[in-house]
């Protein structure tokens, strides 16, 4: 397993984003930060779904994208396990069949992995929050992929589901071996799934450490007004 390591420097209209960072082998790393940050669009970025102007990201010695050298793997190329925030999954297509578009071979156990075994047959229609995120798990995670990236994994759920389903996800995460990046908004999320947190606004990191670090050290006004919110309990 091999080092995430990114330095990007982009502008997205009136936010410039420059960032670095780095994820190691089994470790998770949250993006904390309010909406209009940038977190997204780092995950974009390392997927490929946007080309910076600058930078480099690089797996190992593998470089999925340097400006300088004018290197730019397509999607397809990088072996990126992508859930986004709402699931994306195939509407028209059943749970086995939404895992087996990432892998055909590996879905039947990625299902029984992440315990949507008896819903292999199911429309995404039909399940519950909870499930629609096993599901996007397990077809990210079918690929065997060298990076994972959740884009506000928890956000589309009810409260009590969240809670619920944050505890599972924690679980999973813990197992996976590879580098993986959580984006939210929200502290109890970063705190409970990450085992470092990169504090973003206005395009950059601000601070990065574990939640107890930044909330006993706070070094930027975003850190304070983000944890400081968080103090009056989970919504």
């Amino acid at each position: 397993m091999d080092r995430l390591d990114i330095a990007i420097g982009h502008q997205l209209g009136d936010l410039r984003i420059d960032l670095e960072l780095g994820v190691d082998p089994g470790q998770t790393v949250a993006l904390l930060g309010p909406s209009g940050a940038g977190k997204s669009s780092v995950l974009r970025a390392i997927a490929g779904l946007l080309r910076p102007l600058e930078g480099y990201v690089r797996l190992g010695e593998h470089r999925w994208f340097d400006a300088a050298e004018g290197i730019n793997l397509s999607p397809e190329e990088r072996s990126v396990g992508l859930v986004f925030q709402d699931y994306a999954l195939f509407p028209h297509m059943t749970v086995l069949e939404n895992v087996a578009f990432a892998d055909r071979d590996a879905a039947p156990e990625m299902l029984r992995r992440f315990g949507v075994g008896d819903r292999a047959s199911a429309m995404p229609s039909s399940l519950s929050g909870g499930e629609r995120q096993r599901v996007a798990l397990a077809r990210a995670l079918a690929r065997d992929p060298d990076v994972l990236l959740l884009d506000e994994p928890l956000s589309a759920l009810d409260t009590i589901t969240r809670r619920e389903v944050r505890g599972e996800l924690a679980g999973l995460l813990a197992e996976v071996p590879v580098p993986t990046i959580v984006v939210t908004h929200d502290p109890v999320d970063a705190a409970e799934l990450a085992d470092s947190v990169a504090v973003m606004d206005g395009g950059q990191v601000v601070q990065v450490g574990t939640l107890s670090e930044l909330r006993d050290n706070p070094q930027h006004i975003t850190v304070e007004r983000i944890l400081g919110s968080s103090e009056s309990g989970e919504r």
